[in-house]
This record gives structure tokens, C-alpha cells and sequence, in this order.
């Protein structure tokens, strides 16, 4: 009887040893793929670039990226290629864009694995570091959003896995070659931010040298990966026009590092939100890294502070442009957890104080808030969750460090996906745009302009699945052209841009948008009986 308890008791613990930490994996990712189907494409980014896709769809303009009728020159088309290959095979669907960045957070999980493999680490250790990125806060949050950032740190890490030990052989560094271009294609030189103090500190933290051969053939890697985007920038701009290739080829790259418009953020600016990409384990001091004493290690600090530096220095600042930087942290956290430790309980008591002052927080908007954050865009149910599960976490007491370090990891995960999903379940009602993109391509079939009052984003392109550009407008004063050239034109702007003006209320459409209202109306709502105050003369009534 001992003799077949043991043989039973053996393949579990086996199976515990080898995949408890791929089930945390797993869990993990499938909370964030719930959280990305479960919410609406958010205005303005999510939006724009699905909608860039499907002005590309329609157009069959498969090169030269679209948005407004207009080419769209601020991003490489490798996300677009991917929405529409996946339109191709399960036609044009809203899910199928939401899929691609978890898609592309497995495979950056993968590389990572890969990565810690090859710098050493046994399996078991190695697991622990997609374990540990997958977990971070701004990781996850990304890995349910249709951005760029996910898909270029997947890309990355294909391009220096063959590059972290072993012979450079002509298979690896064709392999490199190939993911370096895709990176190129998912968001253009910012690649080499990264990916260039790596290659340029090879000889600090590789244990062995590459060798005239590796040089060789690394040279061509890198060769073949900047071929992939001329090929197509090349091509794009031909079909785009002058003012296009040069936007597309300088503006894009060159000026945006010394000075950009958009996003222009102070020098220390992204220092206040480390603590914050790296949660929970920015909180959990047992996971803190320490500076490196072996070769392998510096590969870990190259990748993160060097590019971190250079990005702080770029005039430009997204706290999502930061997230290449995150796998070379989970490194650092995976070596971390890998030293020998004791048996004594580790608590995890900072990261559910951390849980539990959040779902307070939300909690106290819900009932005393006013603005955007009140009862009507807050769960008062998703806040009590919220601070239930931070009281669990509090009380839970882990007796080794590997077990607190996945269940922090699936704690802060359910987390939040109790944030995303119960508590801000409201607010993403504001953000959804279904109802007015599909009143917009009413109009439209119905032959009557439509404009937009300000900078348009394409928000409604793909919502509506619009087929024609909507109309600018500068200023609301730009309505009574609009009228009397269209009498029969409608306007779209927000409501606190219009309201003053509106002579007929019961012919405007409003909706809920974002932090406020969207109205939707036609020109003739703007005059009551021949005036109107918005053009400050009398002008014919329809």
C-alpha cells in the first residue's frame, strides 16, 4: 500500500514541480484576454488604428495606410496587416483586433522563456520569468489593449533571443533578421532605442564572444531587418506623395526624438510611475533586484536602464513606451527570486493594502464623487469586491517565497480584473462608440454630409464601418458654410461646444462620450425661424 502511495503520489508532485507555474501563466493570460473582449475598442488610440485598418480594407490599400481618406504616416502597418489578415480568414469582426495584442503577449512570454533559458536557468527558474512579467500591472493592462507597444516588445525579444548565447549560426541570425523587421514594422527606428545598447554591450554581458563569423553574420541580420521596412516604406511612399514620404521617413523619427509636439513631458517624467509598471512587485521587497555580479546579469540592467535613459531624454513621453523595458525587469525579478531562500512566511501585506486602498478609493468616488467619477460611472458592487479580495490577500500567509511569488502574481491579476470589470464597468459604457458610428453611416447611406467639429481620429470609421471621410470642421462657426453650401449636412461635436447654439433640441441625437456628451445633429437645428446666434445673421431657413 506505501509502494502505490508513493507511485501515485510521485507523478503529482512531478506535475506541481513542472507546471504549477504554467497554470499561473495561463490563468493569467486568459484574465487578460476576458478583460480585452469584454470591453468596448476605447477612443481615441484603440479606435484610430482599427479603424486605419479597415479604411485600408476598403480601400484595398493593402501598402499605404489610411485614416480620413488621408495616408496616416504615424505608424508602420505591421498591427493593420495583421487586423485585416485575420479579417481575411474570419471576416471583419470587432473580436478579432482585440485578440492580437494577447496573442502577441504569449509570444513574448515564449521568447522570454527562451531568454532566461539560454543566459542559464534551469527550468524551473526560467518559468517564473513570464510568470512575473505577465503579472505586472502596465503588462497586463497592455496585453488586453489594441496597441502597438505589445506587439513591438514580442517582436524584440525574437530578435535577441538568438543572440544570448551559443553560436550565431546562419539559422539564428536569420531568425534575428526577421523579427528585428517585424519590430521595424510594428513601430518604426524607436526599435533601435532598445534593441541598440543591447547589441552595442554584447561584449560586457555575452560569456562568449560572437567572433568574425558571428559579426558577419549579425551585420546581415541587422542588414535584412532594415530591408524589411524600407521595402515597404519605400513602396508606401511613392504611393503617398512627398508630403507623405517625408513625414513618414524624417518627421516620424528624426523629429519627434528632439522635438515633439505631442506628448512633450519633462526629463524626470517617467520616474514616478516605476513603482507603478513594476506592481506588485515594486511592493514586495523579497522581488526588489539587486546590481549585477555575473555576465548574465548585465544583460538584464543594459536592457533596462540604458534604454530607459535614452527614452527619458526623448522629447516625446507614453508611459506605454516604456514597455520594451519590462521583460529585462522580470529578469531582474526572476534572479531575484531565484536565490536560495528561507522557510520563513513572506508576507504580501503592502500589495493588499495596495488592493484595499484602490476599491476605497473607488468606493468613496462611487457614493461622494461628482464629474466623470461618480455613481453612474463607478460599481459601488466592484469597489466592496475589490477590498474582499484585498482582505484575502491580507490574511493569506505563504511559507515560501516561490509560492508568495505566484500567488502575488495571480492575486494581482484577479485584482484586476475586478477593477476593470466590476468596478470601472460603467465608465467603459461613455467609451463605447457602436451607437453613434452606426447613426453616422445611417446618414451616410442616406446621402446626407457629415461632419466633425475639431481634430477627427477616425473614432467612428470602423464603428459605423464607414465608407466615406467624415468633414472637418475648424471651429463651430464653420457650420454655417456648411449649411448653406449642404443644407441638408449634419454635425458631429461634443455637447458643451454646441449647446449655446441649438435652436431645435428635439432634432439632436446626444450620446454619452467619454468624460461628457456627444451631440449629433443636423445643420437646420442651428436656425429657428431664419436666425442664428452661431453665425450672428440671419440666414434662410431650410
Amino acid at each position: 500500500m506505501t509502494t502505490l502511495k508513493k507511485s501515485l503520489s510521485l507523478p503529482a508532485l512531478c506535475w506541481e514541480a513542472r507546471y504549477r507555474d504554467t497554470l499561473a501563466i495561463a490563468l493569467l493570460w486568459t484574465l487578460a484576454v476576458i478583460g480585452a473582449l469584454s470591453r468596448p475598442l476605447m477612443p481615441i488610440d484603440e479606435t484610430r488604428y482599427v479603424s486605419v485598418a479597415w479604411e485600408m480594407w476598403h480601400a484595398h490599400s493593402w501598402v499605404l495606410p489610411l485614416m480620413n481618406g488621408e495616408p496616416y504616416s504615424d505608424k508602420p502597418p505591421l498591427l493593420f496587416w495583421l487586423i485585416q489578415a485575420g479579417w481575411g480568414v474570419l471576416g471583419v469582426n470587432a473580436w478579432w483586433p482585440k485578440l492580437i495584442a494577447p496573442l502577441a503577449a504569449l509570444v513574448a512570454m515564449q521568447h522570454l522563456y527562451r531568454i532566461a533559458r539560454r543566459l542559464g536557468y534551469a527550468g524551473s527558474r526560467a518559468r517564473v520569468a513570464p510568470l512575473v512579467l505577465m503579472a505586472m500591472l502596465m503588462w497586463n493592462l497592455y496585453s488586453g489593449a489594441l496597441m502597438f507597444d505589445i506587439l513591438l516588445t514580442a517582436c524584440l525579444l525574437g530578435a535577441i533571443s538568438p543572440l544570448v548565447s551559443g553560436a550565431l549560426t546562419p539559422r539564428r541570425a536569420l531568425r534575428c533578421g526577421i523579427w528585428l523587421g517585424l519590430a521595424l514594422l510594428a513601430k518604426g527606428p524607436a526599435v533601435f532605442v532598445t534593441f541598440g545598447p543591447i547589441l552595442l554591450g554584447l561584449r560586457w554581458w555575452r560569456a562568449e564572444p560572437l567572433g568574425p563569423g558571428g559579426r558577419r553574420r549579425l551585420l546581415l541580420a541587422l542588414a535584412l531587418g532594415i530591408a524589411m521596412l524600407a521595402a515597404w516604406a519605400l513602396s508606401a511612399a511613392v504611393i503617398g506623395g512627398h508630403a507623405y514620404a517625408r513625414e513618414l521617413l524624417w518627421g516620424q523619427s528624426v523629429d519627434r526624438l528632439h522635438d515633439s509636439m505631442a506628448h512633450a513631458r519633462p526629463l524626470w517624467w517617467y520616474l514616478p510611475w516605476l513603482p507603478v509598471l513594476l506592481f506588485p512587485w515594486s511592493l514586495w521587497p523579497a522581488a526588489w533586484p539587486r546590481r549585477p555580479r555575473q555576465r548574465h546579469q548585465r544583460l538584464m540592467w543594459i536592457w533596462a536602464l540604458v534604454p530607459f535613459v535614452l527614452f527619458s531624454l526623448i522629447s516625446g513621453k507614453q508611459i506605454h513606451y516604456l514597455m520594451p523595458l519590462l521583460p529585462a525587469l522580470a529578469l531582474m525579478v526572476m534572479d531575484r527570486l531565484a536565490q536560495p531562500e528561507d522557510e520563513r512566511p513572506r508576507r504580501v501585506r503592502a500589495v493588499a493594502a495596495a488592493i484595499i486602498a484602490l476599491g476605497a478609493l473607488g468606493l468613496g468616488l462611487a457614493l461622494f464623487g461628482h464629474g466623470v467619477l461618480d455613481a453612474t460611472t463607478l460599481s459601488l458592487f466592484g469597489s466592496l469586491a475589490l477590498i474582499a479580495w484585498g482582505a484575502i490577500v491580507w490574511r493569506w500567509r505563504p511559507a515560501k517565497r516561490s509560492i508568495a511569488a505566484r500567488g502575488l502574481a495571480l492575486g494581482s491579476g484577479i485584482a484586476l480584473l475586478i477593477l476593470a470589470q466590476l468596478m470601472l464597468a460603467p465608465l467603459w459604457q461613455r467609451y463605447d462608440v457602436t451607437r453613434p458610428g452606426e447613426l453616422i453611416a445611417q446618414l451616410q447611406l442616406e446621402g446626407r454630409p457629415v461632419a466633425f467639429d475639431g481634430n477627427y481620429q477616425a473614432t467612428f470609421q470602423f464603428a459605423g464601418r464607414l465608407a466615406q471621410p467624415l468633414a472637418t470642421l475648424g471651429s463651430p462657426q464653420d457650420a454655417c458654410a456648411l449649411h448653406q453650401a449642404h443644407p441638408d449636412a449634419w454635425i458631429v461635436g461634443r455637447e458643451r461646444d454646441w449647446q449655446r447654439y441649438i435652436a431645435d433640441i428635439s432634432a439632436v441625437h446626444t450620446f454619452d462620450y467619454r468624460g461628457g456628451k456627444l451631440d449629433i445633429l443636423p445643420t437646420r437645428a442651428l436656425f429657428h425661424a431664419g436666425q442664428s446666434a452661431l453665425c450672428g445673421n440671419t440666414t434662410p431657413a431650410p
